[in-house]
């Protein structure tokens, strides 16, 4: 058996060596390296050509730590083969994921084939570290983690939310963006259940927004709840081969449906519309709407006193016209 399962891995490392040849030749310029080992599979790291040396050696030893801090917090998963893939242009990244992508995506993870494509930088000479690599690298590596532990199969898959919400905890947690999110879906008053977030889709920049964020809310409600080591608990579960709500309840205490609900009342409690508005560190989230509401004041008062300034001409106007001399006639 572990002499087939080598020669499984090497039959498919020959088909990612192919398909990465196969990208070459579309884009002529991607250079594979590797294979190189981890504790997640065999990989092979795909570059642009024009990349420096350095940028093969700084994602090789970037993975590694990912890896290592993933496997060591979360604990170890059945490794099997995968890719990392770099690209400079976007009509490349949607080439090698098949499709097209929304604009706000710049990297993506996926579990058949099992590769992680990002989005680099265009200029040869450009510092990868700049373009946010450690937290993207650590976001996508996760859902290949996730896949791993729990693969898509007839017992269903992990839900979206839990997904996204632990690749965006892990890889760094909510920027403004997510919070301005938040703080607009508070609000308005529209909110996603979790139930709804079971699957994620990108209908809208702002809507995928929305949706990540309060992924990243229940990771955060999870941890708060049940303790940081929630996460391998439920994992440990799920090694013992358990669905995702079995591996919750046994992990946690709770059911699936009561975390839920305290989701809920959680998620309204943290983004109180007092307390949102108390707190100096949301500021920059609401200026934009304060200087909305500034603004349609201004205009409003404008109009209001534009609108007295034209009755009162108009007033004057008819006083005017009332006290102006009659014409008596003269007996001669």
């Amino acid at each position: 058996m572990t002499n087939m399962i080598k020669i499984l891995a090497g039959c498919f490392l020959l088909v990612c060596r192919a398909g990465a040849a196969g990208g070459s030749e579309r884009s002529d310029s991607l250079v594979t390296y590797g294979p190189y080992s981890s504790s997640l599979g065999e990989y092979v790291l795909v570059l642009p050509a024009h990349y420096p040396h350095e940028a093969e050696a700084y994602l090789r030893d970037l993975a590694a730590d990912v890896i290592l801090v993933l496997t060591s917090r979360f604990g170890p998963v059945e490794p099997a083969p995968f890719q990392m893939i770099v690209v400079s242009k976007r009509a490349e990244l949607e080439a090698w994921v098949g499709g097209e992508l929304p604009d706000w995506i710049h990297a993506i993870a996926s579990e058949r084939p099992p590769r992680v494509v990002m989005l680099g930088p265009a200029a040869a000479g450009s510092n990868l570290t700049g373009h946010r690599f450690e937290q993207t690298l650590l976001h996508e590596l996760t859902h290949i983690y996730l896949y791993r532990l729990h693969p898509s199969d007839e017992s269903g898959s992990l839900p979206g939310w839990f997904h996204e919400g632990l690749a965006v905890h892990a890889g760094g947690g909510l920027d403004r963006g997510m919070q301005r999110a938040l703080v607009r879906g508070r609000l308005t008053g529209k909110f996603y259940t979790l139930a709804q977030l079971d699957r994620i889709h990108h209908t809208s920049s702002v809507l995928s927004e929305l949706a990540y964020a309060q992924s990243v809310v229940a990771a955060q409600v999870m941890e708060d709840i049940y303790g940081r080591g929630v996460f391998r608990d439920i994992f440990d579960e799920l090694r013992r081969e358990h669905i995702f709500p079995t591996a919750f309840a046994q992990g946690t205490g709770e059911s699936l449906e009561r975390f839920y609900t305290r989701y809920d009342a959680e998620i309204r409690r943290r983004y109180n519309i007092l307390l949102v508005l108390a707190d100096p560190s949301v500021l920059f989230i609401l200026l934009p709407f304060l200087v909305l509401v500034a603004y349609l004041v201004r205009l409003w008062r404008n109009r209001v006193i534009t609108a007295r300034w034209a009755a009162e001409r108009e007033g004057v106007s008819e006083g005017l016209a009332s006290e102006s001399p009659r014409s008596d006639n003269a007996n001669l």
